[in-house]
This record gives C-alpha cells, sequence and structure tokens, in this order.
C-alpha cells in the first residue's frame, strides 16, 4: 500500500493547523525545495503562511491510497 502524505500547516497566528489540500508520496518533497518559498492561503486567520516555516507532513489514511498510479516495475 503506498504511504501519502498530505501537507498541513500551524498558522502562526492562531496556532490552529489546516489543511493545504496538497498531497505527496514522500517526505523528500518538503526538503527537495520543491515548495521552497511556496505561500498559502489561511483558512484560520486568512493570511498567506509560508511552506518553509509553517509546513509539516501527517500520513493521509485513505483506503484508495493502494490504487495510486505507480510506473512499471
Amino acid at each position: 500500500m503506498a504511504v501519502l502524505f498530505r501537507i498541513m500547516v500551524r498558522c502562526p497566528t492562531t496556532g490552529e493547523v489546516f489543511d493545504t489540500g496538497i498531497r505527496t508520496n514522500g517526505r523528500e518533497a518538503l526538503n527537495n525545495g520543491a515548495y521552497r518559498q511556496g505561500m498559502v492561503g489561511c483558512s484560520k486567520c486568512g493570511k498567506f503562511h509560508s511552506l518553509d516555516d509553517d509546513a509539516f507532513m501527517e500520513v493521509e489514511n485513505r483506503t484508495d491510497s493502494d490504487t495510486l498510479w505507480r510506473p512499471n516495475p
């Protein structure tokens, strides 16, 4: 089964966590610079927050995640 992560952000203003809607299949997504200097609109306070400073990953428990597209071996 494929592991799917969702990128979450903790709002520095309210301290509440919200889902960015971004999904990825590995932790390297935040480390490889793909989202460097990225900003996301906050559903909690209405401001924009940095994916560099405020983001973290959470495992998404989806029953269909084992049917994600994968390249042929």
